[in-house]
């Protein structure tokens, strides 16, 4: 299949032991978005949170402060609060999924977007299972309204949302409509999100209002249990085509019962489904990219880590490590400056991809050293060794440098 011909979507996907490689449970998204948003990578840390204690302000709105936060990695689109995908120090990890329903959305007030709801939520959470009872208040009492995406993309459209929420000990997934919802625990096997409602009537949790928001508007009749995805599903740019063809992809990948974080990354590389996209038609690509590897393990000193590329096309980007530790420091290689914030948003690692004469960039390298890297953290996953984590602090920083580097370097000359 055609990039140019492949279905119009976005994906999250995750695994559960047993089926995976030493019972990790292993978590990865692709963020489609308009081709020329740039994503950067934030920590949030407790000092930032600390310092608006009051209010938080969103893409749109504000909103009250809570007492406690944690500190996050983001992937977030430059322009905008709210955040794509990301991970707190909790081991909780998010993923959206934009959502076309039956309820009118540009007419709505502005309200949160899908990505406030991921970033506020990580901030919040110490478990998966608190932060679905998090995005449940958030939906209800807030509401879901105002752009999506920056004026500059010229997509005038806005969207309700789902989330893939994983923690080492649970993944749920949570669909919504405006200001109902309900979410679907995931309790084995490997579930996949896309652009399409699926959670039928096989959901675990709602809203309080949900029955009475349906029959207000007229789009159920009170008999039998609501089927959350026949009620609301609406008009939408997407099908259900890659939901499928990912869902096939588990199926192939999880048969031997060694799902590895590799069988994640071909995933999300594979642009034969379109799940690694760049439709040049519609002006939608892969813009960043994310997996977290978790393990319950007592005995492992580190417990999770997490692989974001910051840059678009996950077959050119490389998905580099992140440790939470007390002195973690992210470093600036992929946060846009204030300056570029107003101009072409653009930070170091995005610039040095643009610049890349790719015809000369020695793939094979570039591979070789994302797979020793990943090789040495899965590694210590599953070590029960004392590894001090403060040794990991710069980690992304230095990978992230290292990338730059390589795609500097001029090619190798074969002598004759």
């Amino acid at each position: 299949m055609s990039n140019e011909n492949a279905p119009y979507s976005c994906d999250t996907f995750v695994v559960l032991p047993p089926l995976t490689d030493s019972n990790f449970r292993i978590f990865g998204k692709n963020s489609d978005r308009p081709a020329n948003e740039v994503q950067e990578i934030i920590f949030v840390s407790n000092e930032y949170t600390n310092e608006n204690k009051d209010f938080v302000q969103c893409t749109h709105i504000k909103i009250p402060q809570v007492s406690t936060t944690y500190r996050c990695i983001l992937s977030k689109p430059a322009w905008c609060w709210g955040a794509e995908i990301g991970a707190n120090e909790n081991g909780v990890c998010i993923g959206n999924e934009a959502v076309f329903s039956k309820i009118t959305y540009e007419t709505r007030d502005h309200a949160l977007t899908g990505l406030d709801i991921v970033r506020l939520t990580l901030e919040r959470a110490k478990t998966a299972r608190l932060a679905v009872q998090i995005v449940g208040e958030l939906v209800e009492q807030y509401g879901q309204g105002g752009p999506c995406f920056d004026a500059s993309a010229n997509f005038s459209y806005g969207y309700d949302n789902s989330f893939l929420i994983v923690d080492a000990d649970e993944a749920w997934s949570i669909e919504t409509c405006d200001r109902v919802w309900v979410a679907k625990q995931i309790k084995e096997g490997y579930y996949s999100m896309s652009n399409v409602y699926s959670i039928e009537d096989d959901y675990n949790l709602q809203s309080n209002n949900l029955e009475r928001f349906a029959q207000d508007q007229n789009l159920w009749d009170g008999k039998n249990k609501l089927n959350f995805a026949q009620v609301f599903q609406g008009p939408s740019p997407c099908t259900d085509a890659r939901l499928k063809a990912g869902r096939k992809l588990l199926e192939n990948l999880t048969k031997h019962g060694n799902f590895s974080i590799f069988d994640m990354m071909s995933i999300l590389r594979d642009d034969q489904s379109g799940i690694c996209a760049f439709d040049q038609v519609r002006g939608v690509r892969t813009t960043s990219s994310q997996i977290s590897v978790l393990t319950s393990n007592e005995k492992s000193h580190i417990d999770t880590c997490h692989f974001l590329t910051g840059t678009p096309n996950p077959k050119q980007s490389l998905f580099k490590p992140f440790i939470f530790s007390n002195n973690v420091r992210l470093g600036s290689l992929t946060v846009s400056t204030p300056q570029e914030v107003t101009a072409q948003r653009i930070h170091p690692l995005y610039s040095a991809h643009q610049q890349a004469k790719w015809e000369n960039v020695d793939l094979k390298r570039l591979q070789d050293f994302e797979h020793e890297g990943i090789m040495e953290i899965i590694n210590k996953l599953k070590s029960v060794e004392n590894n001090n984590v403060d040794t990991y602090e710069t980690l992304f920083y230095d990978i992230v440098s290292a990338e730059i580097e390589l795609l500097r370097e001029p090619p190798c000359t074969k002598r004759s």
